[in-house]
């Protein structure tokens, strides 16, 4: 009696959140590691180092700081991939919610102002 192999072949639907993913994972890591500094630096250290009264030092001393292309560099990756981390837990939250029907509009809404927000970064940015 011969025995009859059926193999079974497993196809897997295409999905491009792999990439969303990244950029999520990056935008966290991002805003882990850097907006703390950011937010201590920018709101409390530079400015309680140009003393109380002077104002204009302060502002001018973290201009300066942001003139500098590898400041520049840091500011733009850490806005632009936060807005991509938010975009992506945003859109897995109104899942869970209940809007699974609505995925496309979602990631179209969610990627979408992501993308845009993270372009006005980077020209707000480079045109500074």
């Amino acid at each position: 009696m011969g025995r009859v192999v059926v193999e079974r072949v497993t196809t897997f639907k295409k999905s491009n959140e792999a990439f969303w993913w990244s950029l999520f994972s990056a935008g966290g890591v991002m805003s882990a590691l850097f907006l703390p500094v950011m937010v201590v630096l920018c709101g409390l250290v530079l400015p309680w180092q140009s003393g109380e009264g002077d104002r204009r030092a302060a502002y001018e001393h973290i201009h300066g700081l942001v003139s500098w292309w590898p400041v520049r560099l840091v500011l733009a990756g850490v806005i632009a991939l936060s807005f991509f981390h938010v975009a992506h837990r945003i859109r897995h939250v109104l899942i869970d919610l209940g809007w699974r029907h609505q995925t496309a509009p979602l990631s179209l809404v969610c990627y979408g102002g992501a993308i845009a927000g993270a372009g006005m970064t980077v020209w707000l940015i480079v045109s500074l």
